[in-house]
């Protein structure tokens, strides 16, 4: 993400929608301009579709609490095939 404010951005908190989803987020202020990386471990223990959230708090005056969704597919373990 982009901090396209006038004010230095504060990340204070970020929570996932349950304990398979980790988030870590940027513990410094993100300046007018500057980019940063919310990144999010989830547990891939299950075969399927991925419908999670994660929450992030801030100090942005025009949306504090904002959910992020993140979607995707776990599909199982690569296989090995043996050349003939």
């Amino acid at each position: 993400f982009i901090n396209d404010g006038t004010e230095p951005l504060v990340i204070s908190r970020c929570k996932g929608s349950c304990g398979c989803t980790v988030p870590t987020w940027p513990q410094d202020p993100i300046n007018p301009g500057e980019s940063a990386i919310i990144k999010v471990k989830y547990d891939t223990n299950k075969i399927g579709g991925i419908s999670k959230s994660v929450t992030v708090w801030s100090n942005a005056v025009n949306d504090p609490i904002k959910s992020v969704r993140i979607t995707g597919k776990v599909v199982g373990a690569p296989t090995e095939t043996k050349a003939k």
